[in-house]
């Protein structure tokens, strides 16, 4: 049985956060993927739609001199044959501030060919910018 193109994703992805090491993740990323994170761009500008190759690895290095990657768990995982959905939990340090901080994240994936075509991501936002704030966050009740 042949390795899922997930976990070459993955592998592919933390080493170019860590390690801004980009050649992997250029040689699984199609030519055209279409790639978003949806959060608080006005916050993090980093989120958002990008499309193609040179886009998401330009995103991706954006990221890495933000913020250093320390751990992560993957709390679901559910594997098609050329796509996956999963549930992580990040544990991170912004450059700007060092404060840790730890984030989940769902993420879908399609691939073609052992090649990304397709990324969405959804940040747990209201805690990331809470713990980015360091203060909690107050709302009025509703009801």
């Amino acid at each position: 049985m042949t390795e899922h193109s997930l976990w070459r994703f993955s592998r592919a992805f933390h080493r170019a956060l860590n390690e801004r090491q980009t050649d992997h993740l250029e040689s699984i990323l199609d030519e055209n993927v279409d790639w978003a994170i949806y959060g608080p761009i006005d916050m993090f500008a980093f989120l958002g739609p990008r499309h193609g190759k040179r886009a998401v690895i330009d995103v991706v290095r954006e990221i890495s001199d933000i913020v250093s990657l320390h751990r992560f768990d993957r709390e679901s995982i559910m594997l098609g044959e050329d796509s996956a959905a999963s549930l992580m939990r990040y544990s991170l340090t912004p450059a700007a501030s060092g404060n840790p901080i730890s984030v989940r994240i769902a993420i879908f994936a399609t691939f073609k060919a052992g090649r990304l075509t397709n990324l969405r991501a959804i940040i747990d936002t209201f805690d990331l910018v809470e713990q980015a704030l360091g203060r909690q966050i107050h709302l009025p009740k509703i009801a």
